[in-house]
């Protein structure tokens, strides 16, 4: 079976990247033959190019033709999609279908819908553009840009409206059942979702001294950073913090005053040293996160999470002995949910039943054969 994977980077690489690296490594060694497409989106445009890119975001002819020639000289079997958006567009999905692949597109976030893709808006949570306009909700300011929310806005609305994705997509896989649950509210036909949850490297469990708590990711508002950083006031124990953003200055000035250790952005081999020698992973997300990788690697190395009750991560931690699930926002409800797993650290068995969870449910192996799975199912009903 021939799979073709395409994806629009994004300007900083995060999960999904990782996601889809993990995943041709893993696809390769179950004898299917791989090929990848990806562009990457631009930085730094001019009024005049912003506007060019701004214009075709709902379907973008030049995608469809860059693409043709390699859909028709290698005539993948499945053609499995990713993020579309800027430069791919619907236009690719159109074109393979028309070369007779069968489509899959996964779904990490909320740009089916919503502007942004984080259903946050002037950094507050909506959901007015899940059965609502993705127009109105662009009108509104959902990104930074004015244009570029307008821009993405209308796009999104034509495609809705159009039913583009429903048209030539085959199977949307999505990684949390409240994202499916929120795609059938938005209009995507629910007899093509499957849930599959994300797979991450799982290693053999490993007991070991836990030396302080971890925050790695994005510094971001909607990442709840600022709560982690009040809520380090309130507890005595180390934290560390690795990524960058927006709020690095924040976070270095709290690294100044003591408050935490601030370790700046990580390689992957670094990270997996500090993350397992965590006691735990907080996860303090505003915007309703749906598959964070930091919480799921934290459970594959046995680190137990604390996470915000939003998006998905009700379903990552939904057992007292996987970490613990604290209101959005709250500062205290973070910083009493810290200590508390702060003095359970030196059990027999901490982290063990959050190893045995991710081997269960997030293995790398285990998503694979569930999405080759569903690839076989596609090209048997052709």
């Amino acid at each position: 079976m021939r799979v073709l994977l395409v994806h629009n980077r994004y300007r900083t690489p995060g999960g999904e990247e990782r996601h889809i690296d993990l995943l041709e490594e893993e696809l390769g060694t179950h004898h299917l033959r791989i090929k990848r497409y990806e562009v990457t989106s631009p930085t730094q445009l001019n009024l005049a190019r912003r506007v060019a890119v701004g214009s075709c975001l709902a379907y973008r002819p030049s995608s469809r033709f860059a693409i043709r020639e390699l859909l028709r000289s290698w005539r993948p079997d499945i053609v499995h999609a990713h993020n579309l958006m800027p430069l791919l567009t619907t236009s690719v999905l159109h074109e393979a279908q028309k070369h007779g692949a069968r489509v899959v597109l996964t779904a990490h976030n909320y740009r089916l819908f919503c502007p942004a893709g984080t259903l946050l808006r002037h950094g507050q949570r909506h959901d007015d553009c899940v059965k609502g306009s993705s127009l109105l909700c662009g009108l509104r300011g959902a990104r930074q840009s004015r244009l570029e929310s307008v821009a993405y806005g209308l796009a999104l609305e034509l495609q809705r409206r159009l039913r583009l994705v429903n048209r030539w997509v085959d199977a949307i896989v999505v990684p949390s059942e409240q994202l499916a649950e929120t795609l059938c509210r938005a209009g995507f036909a629910e007899n093509r979702l499957h849930v599959i949850r994300l797979g991450v490297p799982v290693n053999g469990w490993n007991p070991r001294p836990r030396e302080h708590a971890l925050y790695a990711g994005r510094l971001s508002p909607e990442k709840g950073v600022g709560v982690l950083l009040d809520a380090a006031e309130l507890v005595d124990l180390p934290l560390k913090i690795a990524g960058d953003g927006p709020m690095r200055e924040q976070v270095q000035a709290a690294a100044a005053s003591g408050r935490v250790e601030y370790l700046g952005q990580l390689c992957e081999a670094d990270l997996a040293k500090v993350r397992q020698q965590a006691a735990f992973v907080v996860v303090p997300s505003i915007g309703p996160d749906i598959s964070p990788f930091s919480a799921l690697e934290a459970l594959a190395d046995g680190t137990p999470v604390i996470a915000s009750n939003v998006g998905g991560l009700p379903e990552i931690v939904d057992d007292p002995n996987l970490g613990a699930i604290v209101p959005p926002g709250d500062p205290q409800a973070l910083a009493s949910a810290m200590m508390r797993l702060w003095a359970r650290r030196g059990a027999a068995d901490f982290g063990r039943a959050a190893w045995e969870r991710a081997r269960e449910q997030y293995s790398l192996d285990q998503q694979t054969r569930r999405i080759i799975d569903l690839y076989a199912g596609l090209a048997r009903s052709t």
